[in-house]
């Protein structure tokens, strides 16, 4: 008979559940209640329970916000800084991304610190990957 895994909750994991349970957001009353949360959280030293509670909120927040239609402008956003946050949404490192898009990881740090122009390489790399539009890059 197979050993079942133990669960990783912890106290501050039940207790975050016991404020808002983890579920689909279905209303605005829901959103703003679960960003107050994720902005509690954010200044907080988190154990593991906790910061697995706070992606999983994300995520949810994310959910309801794509699914109400809600976006952020991010035309006024530098297009390096835009490409960095898409790179940490994914979880990714520049290295994996260089390899992805198929440019050298020096190549695409000195473009992100502007100390080279966007390559069209990278520019349909990075469209393709980050689904940013290339006139973004221009």
């Amino acid at each position: 008979m197979p050993a079942i895994a133990k669960s990783i909750t912890t106290d501050a994991y039940m207790l975050l559940i016991n404020e808002f349970p983890l579920r689909r957001l279905k209303n605005v009353a829901d959103h703003t209640n679960a960003k107050r949360i994720v902005l509690q959280l954010s200044v907080k030293k988190l154990d593991r329970g906790a910061c697995e509670y706070l992606d999983v909120l994300v995520d949810l927040i994310a959910a309801y916000e794509q699914q109400a239609g809600q976006s952020v402008d991010t035309s006024d956003l530098p297009v390096a800084e835009l490409v960095r946050h898409r790179i940490e949404q994914r979880g990714m490192s520049i290295s994996a991304l260089s390899r992805e898009i198929g440019i050298p990881q020096s190549n695409l740090s000195e473009m992100l610190n502007g100390k080279r122009d966007w390559s069209k390489t990278a520019i349909r790399g990075l469209g393709k990957s980050l689904n940013i539009r290339a006139d973004r890059f221009l």
